[in-house]
């Protein structure tokens, strides 16, 4: 049985989850930084790319396992549990400004020293790809269904990306979508199918650019190098 969960451990390692912990001496949670779908999120409003998360957290689960998380790194910002169990999750907070989500709901982010509860939780799974709007593009920090890749050399969880971006239909030049400055909130871009894109480019930072289609645009910029792309997914 060890041996039979190891290597489903070892497999589910070896996709984008970075945490496995699946063994009959503790409960069925799954850990990762870059998930395609998830129950709790974690944060902190200070770094969302932490080395150290503030406070602790121990879920339990319905056959009475418990997992215990202290301190942890944003490698563990994203987890998935078993929906055939129920859960609970009790926390305490030791930083001001951390939290988590469920489904729609936050808890913490405004936090007093050793604010601590106990919540049960409602597995509402969150989706990578899903964007709040009903608009034709959408922003994800996380994807595996892409158009577009926003890149900076210096720093893939970016604050701000120094350039700026346009998209547009082919068809209708006078709606357009523009963006700059944004964070790696936004990294990757997903656009509506079936429709011919545009995109203008404006790079303001030396080593900022984007992927398309297997294709690196940008990273060795003069400053204000601009260019346009077509993004045809008829």
């Amino acid at each position: 049985m060890r041996l039979v969960t190891s290597i489903l451990c070892i497999a589910i390692m070896s996709t984008a989850l970075s945490g496995c912990i699946w063994d009959e001496d503790g409960p069925p949670i799954l850990f990762s930084e870059c998930p395609s779908s998830w129950h709790v999120e974690f944060f902190d409003l200070s770094n969302n790319d932490f080395n150290s998360w503030g406070g602790v957290v121990e879920f339990t689960d319905s056959d009475g396992n418990t997992e215990v998380l202290e301190s942890f790194s944003s490698n563990k910002k994203y987890v998935t549990l078993d929906d055939s169990l129920t859960w609970s999750l009790k926390y305490t907070f030791f930083e001001g400004d951390i939290g988590f989500i469920v489904g729609d709901t936050v808890y913490g982010g405004d936090n007093r020293d050793g604010e601590s509860g106990t919540i049960e939780l409602d597995l509402v799974r969150k989706f990578a790809d899903d964007t709040d709007n009903e608009e034709p593009i959408s922003f994800n920090r996380c994807s595996n269904n892409w158009h577009i890749k926003f890149v900076d050399q210096s720093n893939d969880d970016f604050g701000s990306w120094e350039g700026e971006v346009v998209f547009y239909e082919a068809d209708n030049d006078e709606e357009t979508y523009s963006f700059e400055d944004f964070s790696s909130e936004m990294k990757y871009v997903t656009l509506e199918d079936s429709k011919v894109w545009k995109m203008r480019y404006t790079f303001y930072e030396s080593d900022i650019g984007f992927v398309y289609n297997g294709k690196s645009y940008g990273l060795d910029n003069e400053y204000g190098d601009s260019g346009e792309i077509t993004i045809d997914l008829r």
